[in-house]
């Protein structure tokens, strides 16, 4: 009985990794709305789940990460919490754009409601899960709105590499040392 849980588990886990090796990419249609865009990106990383949310939740290095973001009006040392508005600029819109922290599950998850231009409305989730091959990170994101169309065609090349390049900035401050010292462990 428990080799066969056993036998259950690795295959459970070699699907999962087969399906971190490919960048999944879905294009769905929501709810049988053709306004709504939505995909959804992952990649494994090495960095630990603890430096991963350290570079997803500081809100004012998020334009040294980020692709599509130049820079923000968010403080140093500004966590995510939910209800809080802010501000960034992103390569393709000249105007600054709002960006509301909807919820917020510390370590897990972090949905984000984009509001660019009028007629389009984004949705962005990150989520952190750790597994027998690394952390996988994912990435969702949804666009609804009449301009959407549009706004995907310039979204799009860029919105493929967020995952990515989240996973790269994190690797790179644990490569560098690079940990916030209130995060550090005093015992190693």
């Amino acid at each position: 009985m428990l080799r066969l849980w056993f036998q259950s588990l690795i295959e459970k886990n070699l699907n999962r990794a087969n399906a971190i090796c490919s960048n999944i990419v879905s294009f769905a249609s929501s709810q049988g709305n053709p306004r709504t865009l939505a995909k959804h990106y992952q990649v494994s990383s090495t960095a630990s789940i603890e430096t991963l949310w350290q570079t997803i939740n500081d809100l004012a290095g998020l334009a040294s990460w980020h692709p599509l973001i130049t820079s923000t009006n968010a403080p140093n040392g500004q966590q995510a919490k939910p209800g809080l508005i802010y501000r960034v600029f992103a390569r393709w819109v000249p105007v600054p754009i709002k960006i509301f922290v909807e919820n917020v599950l510390p370590g897990e998850y972090i949905s984000l409601r984009i509001f660019p231009l009028p007629g389009v409305e984004e949705r962005a989730i990150y989520r952190l899960e750790s597994g027998l091959y690394g952390t996988l990170v994912s990435y969702s994101v949804e666009l609804k709105g009449w301009l959407s169309p549009v706004a995907w065609s310039f979204l799009q090349p860029y919105a493929a590499r967020v995952a990515d390049a989240l996973a790269q900035a994190a690797e790179q401050a644990t490569t560098s040392g690079i940990v916030p010292k209130h995060y550090r462990d005093i015992f190693s």
